[in-house]
């Protein structure tokens, strides 16, 4: 009985936010677009950064293997990847800013913005790997 209501939350949770991410993705002006993306994402860092410092803290004194079992919890290795990936998402968003108001050169904000996107996917998805490779464990 357990199960199927935390199944029917995440599925929830997800339906709810496809929706939001999909209204916000197809806003018709590109700077409300992503100052609203900005700010959704900075409620989510908040939130997730906040249960994801004190699963740090709590085990600070731990052991190795013990912190391996807490971050192989279904629900803490997500947390861990969602986290990531809203983090990964406001810092380009962020960095892209900073180079549309800083870098007068069009091909040099161009370069940098592409290093940006290697950057972020980058962090993005090595993360994402290691959790999912500890998950397994």
């Amino acid at each position: 009985m357990v199960g199927s209501f935390n199944s029917l939350i995440f599925i929830s949770f997800r339906f709810f936010t496809l929706v939001i991410i999909g209204l916000i993705m197809h806003h018709p002006k590109e700077g409300t677009k992503h100052f609203i993306q900005q700010r959704l994402t900075a409620v989510v860092n908040i939130v997730l950064g906040v249960i994801v410092f004190n699963f740090f803290i709590n085990n600070i004194n731990k052991s190795y293997n013990f912190v391996l079992d807490g971050l192989s919890n279904n629900l803490m290795w997500l947390i861990v990847i969602i986290f990531t990936l809203s983090m990964s998402f406001h810092m380009w968003i962020g960095l892209n800013h900073i180079l549309d108001d800083y870098v007068d050169g069009i091909k040099t904000r161009s370069i940098l913005g592409r290093l940006n996107s290697i950057m972020v996917t980058i962090v993005a998805l090595a993360t994402s790997l290691l959790m999912v490779n500890i998950a397994l464990l």
